[in-house]
């Protein structure tokens, strides 16, 4: 397949959920369950590709806690220091196959997500060759940042940029400005991005990258070169 002749030029991977497994998720869960929270797609979806100020407000006001928003931030921070500790943060299955085809096949392909730049590049491995230009943005500041990534960074029109996350706000943010996007699910039972985003009409979502070959590919391009990138409510 020859991307020339295609739509699709860029590929944006999140970082901490497609080219690592998600930890996120599990690091949220455990939070609000201490909290005495009850968890929930809505509490996922405030928090999600949020600001921490946007999230750490929504958990106070959802739970009625007496705390700060520095308060909840800081559990979050010591949340994540224990997941971290305690478990192998770990690549997803078949991401360098996956990388090794989109660099065959002339993709550029950058990474994205909240965490600093340092945690990209102390995980990335051997991985950061199959990575272009700065290789990751950070986007703490601007969330959920597509649109920034998209037209501001990249200059691109939206059907030359393909988006693959396994959050919801990223998907809503992508179809609200007709970029292209796939979904990939976490795995875990508790998780509610998966059906979020059915029910937000995305078309394609994955279990595993192991599921992308170039056969796959060429279908997502025909469907963005077609205008049925997305599914209809």
């Amino acid at each position: 397949m020859e991307i020339k002749s295609h739509p699709i030029r860029y590929i944006f991977l999140h970082f901490d959920g497609v080219v690592l497994q998600n930890i996120l998720a599990p690091i949220t869960y455990s939070v609000i369950k201490k909290l005495g929270g009850t968890y929930s797609a809505e509490i996922e979806n405030n928090i999600f590709a949020k600001s921490q100020t946007h999230a750490a407000n929504f958990i106070i006001n959802h739970l009625k806690l007496d705390l700060s928003v520095q308060d909840v931030i800081n559990l979050y921070y010591a949340e994540r220091k224990l997941f971290e500790e305690t478990h192998t943060i770990k690549f997803n299955i078949g991401v360098k196959n996956f990388l090794t085809l989109l660099k065959d096949l002339g993709y550029k392909v950058i990474s994205y997500g909240g965490a600093p730049k340092e945690y990209f590049l102390n995980h990335v491995k051997d991985l950061s060759p199959f990575f272009s230009h700065d290789k990751y943005i950070q986007t703490r500041e601007f969330r959920p940042g597509v649109k920034e990534i998209v037209f501001q960074m990249f200059g691109l029109k939206p059907m030359e940029a393909l988006f693959i996350d396994e959050e919801f706000n990223i998907a809503l943010a992508a179809k609200n400005m007709q970029v292209p996007f796939i979904g990939i699910s976490t795995g875990y039972d508790y998780s509610f991005q998966k059906s979020e985003m059915k029910k937000l009409g995305v078309k394609y979502i994955i279990d595993s990258l192991e599921e992308m070959d170039a056969q796959f590919l060429t279908r997502i391009q025909k469907d963005v070169s077609d205008s049925c990138i997305w599914n209809e409510r």
